[in-house]
């Protein structure tokens, strides 16, 4: 992870810089700046402007609003895939530290494609070569997948997921199962003071759905995903997280 070609004209230059978390840097400033994995392991080249200084940013690959980098927040339409890095930091930092106390592991790991992430009941495994929206949504996604295959109160709800046949009534039990799983994903969102995102998190799971949708009906092959993305859905409810009981459990991924 690299930052470029900064020119500076205060006394604070972007020389000194060290790692705060798995998905961001951070300055000497203390301002998180930028996440460390992009799609195809590619960098972007960013410059940092800091309010009141001479620091210009620029960025590739990124598509932020003006004003997410200087502290202040205006309103921003959040599309699918159009995430403010600033905001997916957030996220993601505040994401993990929960799921975290929910007793599951959250790991790097590199994953044949197209599996994106995994999960086993105790431990959620993401690819860090996905981009870093796709890793936010993916953890919550799976963590709502994990509370699914450890909560006894739900395991009467996995039969039909696993011993259903016919396409049509498969889908069907698939569809329950997925915005089920987003239901809790939410549910965490809330819990942790992010609750201005419900539009994009809807969004993206509309998306998600169309997507593993097609792969099913399309005799499993991969759709591309920019002809799934959805924008304008209603809005999923949060579902409280019901007493877990941790076990391992075969594992799932995501593609």
């Amino acid at each position: 992870m690299k930052i470029n070609g900064v020119p500076s004209h205060s006394k604070d230059r972007l020389s000194s810089i060290s790692y705060k978390t798995p998905v961001g840097l951070a300055l000497r400033s203390g301002m998180t700046a930028i996440p460390a994995f992009i799609p195809g392991g590619r960098s972007p080249t960013v410059r940092i402007h800091i309010r009141g200084r001479q620091e210009v940013q620029e960025r590739s690959r990124m598509n932020l609003c003006g004003s997410e980098l200087v502290g202040v927040r205006e309103p921003c339409e959040q599309l699918v895939g159009h995430m403010a890095t600033v905001e997916l930091v957030e996220l993601w930092e505040r994401a993990t530290s929960r799921i975290v106390k929910y007793g599951f592991a959250i790991e790097y790991g590199q994953l044949e494609p197209p599996r994106t992430g995994t999960f086993n009941g105790r431990r959620i495994v993401i690819d860090p070569d996905v981009g870093l929206e796709m890793q936010c949504f993916i953890l919550l996604h799976l963590f709502g997948h994990s509370v699914q295959w450890v909560a006894p109160s739900l395991e009467h709800k996995l039969d039909a997921l696993q011993n259903t046949s016919q396409k049509e009534r498969f889908l069907e039990v698939l569809h329950d199962y997925e915005f089920e799983a987003a239901q809790f994903g939410l549910s965490l969102l809330h819990d942790v003071g992010v609750t201005h995102l419900d539009s994009w998190y809807s969004d993206f799971v509309a998306t998600d759905w169309r997507y593993v949708e097609r792969y099913y009906r399309e005799d499993k092959k991969i759709p591309p995903w920019d002809e799934c993305v959805a924008t304008g859905q209603p809005l999923v409810q949060p579902l409280p997280i019901p007493p877990l009981k941790h076990r391992l459990v075969q594992v799932r991924f995501a593609f």
